[in-house]
């Protein structure tokens, strides 16, 4: 991922797999200076009661973990980071929709810079544009935006979309509470973005997305090559953590501000929905951060290695 800015007129046209993608792009002036991102206290609460209505057809819930179980896994995650990633800030929050319960949860309220995982917002706010349908060009575009983490198609989709509008009017739709927009209006990975509101998402997506819109999205997400547009290895975290294991994920990566930021989320098997957000000390190559990541999830795998496996 990298620093840019969409060249502004009426019309952005590029080439995505072979195919041109044409998107009508409105003009808006910048001139908001951007500045560091305002860390908030940590969370130990649980993840929101609206985030506990399991959809028609979810199994009888299960037991849910105890207090101090879902402590001893969020320690267990933020050590595993700490270890291989000293000087690490994260944000954690992992749910079950079957128990109906939060199961790690560690500076959830916290914002970070949302890199690519932005991506989301702008997938929802465009089905949500086009009455939850989509037809071929608009699959290939959530496809490269999703699957490929194309910046390009991200560059286009924010324009066509409103630019700073799609995360509010996602935000609004999705009952978001600690996510805004980029102070740029055209540097949409400088959203910020907690690791609740990141679940919240993928639980939108389950229980509230029509399964039309539901089933493009999560085969957008389910089906990454390893290797991004940008050529960026994607496989770390809950892919590289969870071997075996039916998971659909949005990677975030980038260096802004003073930090590697690089984030995993996704939903692991139909049960669990993930995101570990961090801001890494800069002095640290992607592939020491990718790890530290990778090692996060993996103390959370006796928990999520339960899930649905194929």
């Amino acid at each position: 991922m990298r620093s840019r800015s969409v060249a502004l007129g009426l019309v952005a046209t590029l080439a995505v797999a072979g195919g041109l993608v044409s998107l009508a792009v409105v003009t808006e002036p910048d001139g908001v200076v951007k500045h560091e991102v305002a860390m908030a206290s940590p969370s130990s609460e649980q993840l929101p009661e609206a985030l506990s209505m399991p959809s028609p057809s979810a199994p009888a819930p299960e037991v849910p973990l105890t207090e101090e179980e879902q402590a001893e896994l969020a320690s267990a995650v933020v050590a595993a980071v700490e270890a291989a990633a000293p000087g690490t800030d994260l944000g954690l929050a992992v749910y079950d929709r079957v128990a109906r319960s939060a199961v790690a949860i560690e500076n959830a309220d916290t914002p970070f810079y949302s890199a690519s995982v932005v991506k989301l917002l702008i997938a929802i706010d465009l089905l949500h544009e086009a009455g939850w349908t989509a037809d071929d060009r608009a699959k290939e575009n959530l496809a490269q935006l999703l699957g490929a983490s194309n910046d390009g198609v991200a560059d286009a989709l924010w324009a066509a979309g409103g630019r700073r509008d799609i995360v509010r009017q996602a935000s609004a739709l999705i009952g978001l509470v600690s996510t805004t927009p980029p102070n740029v209006s055209d540097e949409w990975e400088m959203t910020r973005i907690s690791a609740r509101d990141v679940v919240t998402t993928y639980e939108y997506i389950h229980h509230q997305l029509p399964e039309t819109a539901r089933e493009v999205l999560l085969a957008a997400l389910t089906g990454p090559d390893e290797r991004a547009a940008d050529g960026f290895d994607q496989f770390f975290g809950i892919p590289a953590a969870l071997p075996g294991t039916n998971w659909a994920v949005k990677q975030g990566w980038m260096r802004a501000a003073g930090h590697v930021v690089l984030h995993t989320t996704g939903v692991v098997g139909d049960r669990y929905s993930v995101a570990l957000l961090t801001h890494q000390p800069s002095r640290l190559s992607y592939d020491s951060a990718s790890q530290a990541l990778t090692a996060g999830i993996a103390a959370l795998a006796p928990v999520l290695s339960g899930a649905e496996k194929g």
